[in-house]
């Protein structure tokens, strides 16, 4: 039983991480006959025989439509409608003619449980009481935080619930970067052919005599923290132009990023997360006078002359998109943009403040007297 790590297997988990990081944000083209050999050997490492037909589609969205043209009649139709809905009626007859024409006439049965919860198992007997913990932390969490928690959710989030009997291919980074780290330090773990699907290719359904495999993104944009965040198209990208939209890690309606939303859009959305994306992306100093937002009170920013720190009530629409009750602080930014221009901002400061000096003051956490006798930024 292994206790604890040494030096080597401690530097060796950095390394395994690093390796799965890349697996699962890869957005190079899949390794089809690599990916291929991965699913055979996942089928007979779970004693099944492997597929004899392996149907190539292009995103997870074309796999869900795909997977449910060979479920019976009645679950294949409730399925077909709800992805139907997420692509739009416009769009659907073209996916379906591509999906369909790859897929007509295999069989379907659900083998995913086997392919990878036998594996599941076995790493989950052999690392009880072990250094299971500690791999975790340091290889599977880190992975998944950055794979599975923005990537693998937003591309579920997006085609809905049509993704249970999905493996996750690359986005499965998390668990197999965990299983790779234990493998290495001593605790024999076969999953053989989900890593190497995973390093060659994304999602893939499993199925009896047929299995359909999908490639992996073209493009995937993040910001500094590692969500997914684009402003100019979408944050992900597969190449028959399916993808997912996100700010800052917000999945967000694709016409907000391709043609802007004006005020009355803005107010009409529902999902609070969403609307407050919409208004930064727009500026709050924009949005604020565009929907004319009462001024509560305005007043010189002691620390950011000749500039003013002006207070605004939220229209009752924008009311629930922060915890607590809240009015927004319009400030502009001390430091100068690239063009010369200084940014001008809004903040969420709690509704019962009626003085905007006082507000700036407890954003910084600061007595509002000691915030007042600031010097001027030179």
């Amino acid at each position: 039983m292994i206790a604890k790590l040494t030096a080597e297997q401690e530097a060796t988990l950095e390394k395994v991480r690093d390796e799965w990081l890349a697996v699962g944000l890869s957005t190079e083209p899949a390794d089809r006959a690599a990916a291929e050999n991965g699913v055979r050997a996942a089928y007979r490492r779970a004693g099944l025989t492997p597929p004899r037909v392996m149907v190539w589609l292009d995103s997870p969205l074309a796999g869900c439509i795909g997977s449910a043209m060979l479920r019976p009649d009645q679950v294949r139709d409730q399925v077909w409608g709800q992805v139907r809905a997420q692509v739009g009626a416009q769009v659907w007859p073209q996916v379906w003619g591509h999906v369909r024409a790859q897929v007509r006439g295999q069989v379907w049965d659900q083998v995913r449980a086997q392919v990878r919860g036998q594996v599941w198992d076995q790493v989950r007997a052999q690392v009880r009481a072990q250094v299971g913990d500690q791999v975790g932390d340091q290889v599977g969490d880190q992975v998944w935080g950055q794979v599975g928690g923005q990537v693998w959710g937003q591309v579920r989030g997006q085609v809905g619930g049509q993704v249970g009997g999905a493996v996750w291919g690359q986005h499965d980074a998390g668990f197999l970067g965990w299983c790779d780290a234990l493998h290495r330090i001593g605790v024999t773990i076969d999953v053989e052919g989900l890593s190497l699907v995973a390093r060659n290719a994304g999602w893939w359904w499993p199925m009896r005599d047929a299995a359909i495999l999908t490639d992996r993104p073209e493009t995937l944009h993040r910001d500094p923290q590692g969500r997914l965040h684009c402003t100019t198209g979408p944050a992900l990208r597969y190449r028959d132009g399916w993808g997912v939209y996100a700010v800052h890690g917000v999945r967000v309606p694709a016409d907000l990023i391709e043609d802007g939303w004006d005020v009355q859009r803005v107010l009409s959305e529902g999902n609070a997360e969403v609307r407050r994306v919409a208004i930064e992306l727009t500026g709050w100093d924009q949005f604020i006078h565009a929907a004319g937002m009462q001024l509560v009170a305005s007043a010189p920013d002691p620390g950011n002359s000749p500039h003013t720190l002006e207070l605004y009530d939220l229209p009752d629409r924008l009311r629930d998109m922060y915890d607590d009750e809240a009015r927004i602080l319009l400030c502009t930014n001390g430091s100068v943009e690239p063009d010369g221009a200084r940014r001008r901002y809004g903040l969420p400061v709690p509704a019962h403040h009626d003085d905007p000096v006082a507000a700036a003051a407890d954003l910084y956490g600061w007595p509002v007297e000691a915030y007042r006798r600031l010097e001027v930024r030179r």
